[in-house]
């Protein structure tokens, strides 16, 4: 009985110390557009996942099939794969590999006018490696790839939800009224 009002107390103080910090658990992102293209296929492993993360981050935005339907355009310009041997062993074999993944992408609103600029994102990993597994090092590197790829998708969604992105859309959006009268 004691220990279990031990363990209670513990864990309201434990909610409390996160409370008084400041910590809550992550919401929704709004977005600050309506309608999104995405000019990756939805049938991509990629496409699918860059879909889902948009559509729980911010499920009132729709995600539309044609450029024209959409406030903005999500457009990646490059994706690229790298590996590097970072170390060798005496005999000369390669005992680790450095995996990066790069990507560029960039948003533009409907008049084809920049939201957020060309952006690379960069994630790297590290992959010990033996000549022995060659095969299993090979998936290894594999998974290291699109956890990184998911990463990425997280920051780009991030980015989409930043102040400064919030910001560019309203400029874009007054620059429209102010063209329109």
């Amino acid at each position: 009985m004691v220990s279990t009002a031990r363990r209670a107390l513990l864990v309201s103080l434990c909610g409390a110390t996160l409370a008084a910090c400041g910590f809550k658990l992550r919401g929704p992102i709004e977005l600050p557009f309506s309608s999104l293209y995405i000019n990756v296929p939805p049938n991509t492993r990629f496409g699918a996942q860059l879909r889902r993360y948009i559509q729980a981050a911010s499920p009132s935005v729709r995600i539309v099939e044609r450029p024209g339907d959409a406030e903005v355009q999500l457009q990646i310009l490059d994706v690229e794969r790298d590996r590097r041997e970072i170390a060798l062993t005496a005999q000369g074999r390669v005992q680790e590999y450095e995996l990066t993944l790069r990507l560029t992408f960039q948003v533009i609103d409907a008049r084809g006018e920049l939201v957020v600029p060309p952006t690379t994102l960069t994630a790297m990993r590290s992959l010990p490696y033996d000549d022995n597994v060659a095969q299993a090092k090979e998936a290894e590197a594999e998974m290291l790839y699109e956890n990184m790829q998911a990463d990425l998708t997280q920051r780009i969604v991030n980015r989409l939800g930043s102040t400064e992105t919030r910001i560019a859309t309203e400029e874009v959006v007054r620059q429209e009224q102010n063209g329109n009268r």
